[in-house]
Order: structure tokens, then C-alpha cells, then sequence
């Protein structure tokens, strides 16, 4: 009865996962059906399982992780167990497994240990005082040992949800980090480059002005050298850009990796690196980035293998993860990315099943430059 822990941001097949060990309440219920029932127990058992169901969901749907939840969600099968055994009888032994897996979702291995040790004690005690025949013995050793397994499986899950979710706030730290570092890098470089030469610009502006009557000669001189120094300027700005745009392939499969391993995901790259084109080395670098970060965040991935090889005349970037895959609905950063290879005559494909895979088309000729690539 393991529950899993939710993926990062994004949906999988194990978060559904818990509705399938509710199948185990057809024990009770068959035991319930088993003769005919006065209104009152059917009012008792009815609202006994809708209540165990509401602390159920919020323990394994809503995520209420932790010790009061867990705690309250044990207490409460044990009382359902302790309510309808009288009229049902052996069958709403399955709370008390369902209880040990609850106790087990929350940070503290003794206690849903100790705790999953007393549900196996209760699910006992019939048989000592000859509720149960030694022909039960061949169900109620095997729910023992399944209330057991539920516990611990359930507190690796938990430790599992709770490891997951601190990496993700570390990830979520270091991109704030760096872009604020980012940030303040491009607020310098504008200083360095756009302070002073602005200041010199107004100056010979001021002085053209004044000199346009007294000296138009002078004046003329002072305005050519105002764009001369506009036009250097104008180079330096589009230089710097130029950087901000990205420095290479090369330079962030080097981040990818630095990136991937605070991740715990292994780095595979199957193909040498070739000289590409300036417009194709631009767009597979920002793909890739968009790529290893949607990995990092949300594909649970172990491994990723990223190659880039010629293909007929083009060039063919593939990067695939061995996460939980799937075709969620794309995010703004892929959207955009698609936007971007179809305004160059590419394309970008994507793939769901045994993890994810990306695969990116670069045409042989572009003629859009890379700047337009950036505000495309």
C-alpha cells in the first residue's frame, strides 16, 4: 500500500497510484453484504468508510504529509476497525493494514513502526480469545506482514516526498540566485559601457549648441565627433548583447551538467560536438538549456542523453530522459522555443513514453540572424 510522492509541478501515473490499494475495501464491503442489515448498520458502516475515505484522500491526494495527519488517519482505522468488527467481522481487518500505511506517511520511522506493531497485535487478538478458526490463520499471517511492509514502504515514500521537494527549493534558490546575479552583471556592464559615454555625449551636445552661432565650424566638428562616439557606443551595446545571448553549445553543456548533477541525474553525451553554424549553435543552446531545466524540475529522471549529429544538411539536437514522461500540456519556455525553430524552418518534436525526448530539426540555411532568433 505505498503511496508515492507527487512529481515536481507536473502530473504522473503514481499520484494515482493509493486508488489502487482502495480495492481492499471490498473485504469489508463483501463482509457487509454477506446477509441483510438493519437501517442502523447501514448508516454506521456507511459513514464509518466515507469518513475513513475523506482522511484517506487528504493524507495521499491532498498531500497532508506529517505527524498530526498521519497520526489522526491511523487513530481513525483503528476505531473503524474497533466499530464495524462486531457486525462484519473479519473483513474490516483492512483498515488496520490501511492504518499502518497511513502511520507510515510521516517523518518519524519509530513511531510507524511501534504503531504498525500494535495494528498487527489488535488484528491478533481475535484469534487468542477464539474469534478466529486456525483456517484464518492462512489470511491473517500475510496481512500482518502486509500492515509491516505498508509502514516502512509508506516512511520511504514520505522521506522520498520530503527529499524531493527540498532539492526543488534548492534549484528554485540557485536560479533565483544566479538571476539576480545575472541581473546585476548586465546592470554594470550597461554602467560601464553607457555611463560615461553618455555624459561625454551630452557635454559635446552642449557644446555644439552653444558654438552653432559663434562658430558653426566648430560646431559641425563637435556634432560629428558626437556621432562618431554614438556609433561606438551603438557596437558595444550590440557586442555585449551579443554575450547575454549565450556563449556556445559548448559553454552550456557545461551548465547543463553542473545543473544535473546538483540534481542527481547523470549526463550522457553520445556525440561529439561539431562546429555548427552561429544561428544553429544559438538555438540548440537555448533549447538545451530549456530542455535541462524542464528535467531538473519536473522528469524525476536518473539519467539524460544528449547528442547532436548532420542530417541532411541540417543539423538534428536530441535530448531524453528516463523520467516519468508523459505529454502534459508544453509550458511557456517549450512554446516559445517551438516558436523560435518554426520562424528558421525548423522543427521540434516531442515524445512521452519511457521518459521524455526532445528532438529539435535545424535547417541548412537560415537566414534569420540571431537576434531575430531571440525575438522570435
Amino acid at each position: 500500500m505505498t503511496a508515492c510522492p507527487p512529481a515536481r509541478r507536473t502530473f504522473n501515473f503514481w499520484q494515482l497510484f493509493p486508488l489502487f490499494w482502495l480495492m481492499f475495501l471490498a473485504y469489508p464491503i463483501l463482509g457487509f453484504f454477506d446477509h441483510a442489515r438493519p437501517p442502523g448498520e447501514w448508516l454506521l458502516f456507511w459513514g464509518v468508510l466515507a469518513g475513513f475515505l475523506a482522511v484517506y484522500a487528504q493524507v495521499f491526494f491532498f498531500r497532508r504529509a506529517g505527524t498530526r495527519w498521519a497520526l489522526a488517519g491511523w487513530a481513525y482505522s483503528l476505531l473503524a476497525y474497533a466499530v464495524l468488527f462486531p457486525a462484519v467481522g473479519g473483513g474490516v481487518t483492512a483498515f488496520l493494514i490501511y492504518g499502518g500505511s497511513i502511520i507510515g506517511y510521516q517523518a518519524r520511522v519509530s513511531l510507524a513502526l511501534w504503531l504498525a506493531v500494535f495494528n498487527v497485535m489488535v488484528m491478533a487478538l481475535p484469534f487468542y480469545s477464539g474469534g478466529y478458526t486456525l483456517e484464518d490463520l492462512a489470511w491473517l499471517g500475510p496481512n500482518m506482514v502486509f500492515t509491516l511492509v505498508a509502514a516502512y514502504a509508506n516512511h520511504a515514500s514520505y522521506r522520498r516526498t520530503v527529499a524531493d521537494q527540498r532539492l526543488a527549493q534548492v534549484q528554485l534558490e540557485k536560479e533565483k540566485l544566479a538571476a539576480d546575479a545575472e541581473r546585476e552583471r548586465i546592470a554594470r556592464d550597461l554602467h560601464d559601457i553607457l555611463g560615461h559615454t553618455l555624459s561625454v555625449i551630452v557635454l559635446k551636445s552642449e557644446l555644439a549648441s552653444r558654438l552653432a552661432e559663434r562658430d558653426p565650424a566648430r560646431a559641425a566638428l563637435e556634432i560629428r565627433e558626437v556621432e562618431r562616439i554614438s556609433r561606438e557606443a551603438l557596437q558595444e551595446v550590440r557586442s555585449a548583447v551579443r554575450g547575454y545571448q549565450g556563449s556556445g553549445l559548448g559553454a552550456e553543456l557545461a551548465r547543463a551538467k553542473v545543473a544535473l548533477d546538483a540534481a542527481g541525474v547523470k549526463l550522457n553525451v553520445t556525440t561529439p560536438l561539431t562546429e555548427l553554424p552561429a544561428q544553429t549553435e544559438a538555438s540548440a543552446a537555448m533549447l538545451l538549456r530549456e530542455a535541462v531545466t524542464n528535467i531538473v524540475r519536473h522528469a524525476r529522471a536518473r539519467e539524460v542523453w544528449i547528442s547532436i549529429a548532420p542530417v541532411g544538411g541540417g543539423h538534428r539536437l536530441t535530448v531524453r530522459d528516463d523520467g516519468v514522461g508523459g505529454l502534459t500540456p508544453e509550458g511557456s519556455g517549450l512554446t516559445g522555443m517551438r516558436e523560435r525553430l518554426r520562424a528558421i524552418g525548423g522543427t521540434l518534436e516531442r515524445r512521452g513514453d519511457g521518459g521524455t525526448t526532445l528532438t529539435a530539426h535545424f535547417p541548412a540555411a537560415q537566414d534569420v540572424g540571431v537576434g531575430e532568433l531571440v525575438r522570435a
